[in-house]
């Protein structure tokens, strides 16, 4: 009888660990494509305001504050990664939620009607 006992256990334990296991990994996954991982994404928006201004839906006050914007993310980006360990997943959260305000001013700006 030990030997049924002892197998749901191990079997439980196992299937616990796994999922745990998933669920750290999901948590913070790593960025396997670089152009999807937070520099991938400033070039994106920095693109984004590029063409923004060439096409005149930016002004270039509007332009010139987003580009300080863009560099002062950028900046924060390179101060979180000094200490030689890459970002955390704390970090790496604080940067995309800060990416994705700056992605919406980007919009904001482009779609308020001023124009050059």
């Amino acid at each position: 009888m030990e030997s049924k006992t002892k197998r749901p256990v191990t079997v439980t334990f196992g299937l616990t660990m796994l999922l745990l296991g998933g669920m750290l990994m999901s948590a913070c996954p790593a960025q396997a494509d670089p152009g999807y991982g937070v520099n991938g994404r400033q070039v994106r928006q920095q693109k984004r305001i590029s063409r923004g201004w060439k096409s005149g839906a930016l002004t270039g006050r509007e332009a010139y504050k987003i580009q300080k914007d863009q560099a002062q993310l950028a900046r924060r980006e390179a101060r979180m990664r000094a200490d030689g360990g890459g970002l955390s997943c704390k970090e790496r959260a604080k940067l995309e939620h800060q990416q994705n305000k700056l992605s919406h001013d980007i919009y904001q700006q482009k779609h308020d009607g001023q124009s050059r």
